[in-house]
């Protein structure tokens, strides 16, 4: 087991201070996403990680090193002796903006409404809007290519259907 393993976090995390790189790389392990996982359920021990994952406790203390680096993963109760330690996720989720000019890492899942509308404001050209705040009706008009409309009525009659 290595020393290191006795950290506790101790001010919020803030994913802006994190390096983008390194963090997609921690992602990018699946051991590490494992660990992520199973700490967001409730806490859980080096132990139990190893067996869930089919690793050595070593590996499992080496990447709750490195999450715990990122601010990803904090000790539960840091009285107790290492082997005896539990391990929770710190954060609810993380979100991934990538523009023109660079790529960005927030905490916090990202808002699926706010990216779908977004995504439809892009692919659509946007003639008019109206709302009616009384009866909460938007009134939104939009140029379509026919092979544009086909997709999206297909999509329409599937929502309807449920």
């Amino acid at each position: 087991m290595a020393a290191s393993t006795h950290w506790v976090a101790s001010t919020p995390l803030q994913l802006e201070d994190v390096d983008s790189d390194d963090l997609l790389d921690s992602l990018g392990d699946e051991v590490a996403r494992e660990i992520l996982v199973a700490g967001k359920r409730g806490a859980v021990t080096a132990e139990e990680l190893a067996e869930r994952c089919d690793v050595s406790e070593s590996t499992i203390y080496r990447r709750l090193d490195r999450l715990n680096e990122l601010g990803l993963v904090e000790r539960c109760n840091p009285l107790l002796s290492a082997s005896k330690g539990s391990y929770r996720t710190r954060i609810d989720g993380v979100s991934i903006q990538i523009d023109e000019d660079e790529m960005k890492v927030q905490q916090g899942p990202s808002d699926c409404t706010e990216d779908a509308l977004e995504t439809v404001m892009d692919v659509v050209d946007v003639q008019h809007v109206s709302y009616d705040a009384d009866d909460e009706l938007v009134d939104v008009q939009f140029k379509l290519d026919p092979e544009l409309f086909e997709k999206f009525m297909q999509v329409y009659s599937r929502s309807r259907d449920c």
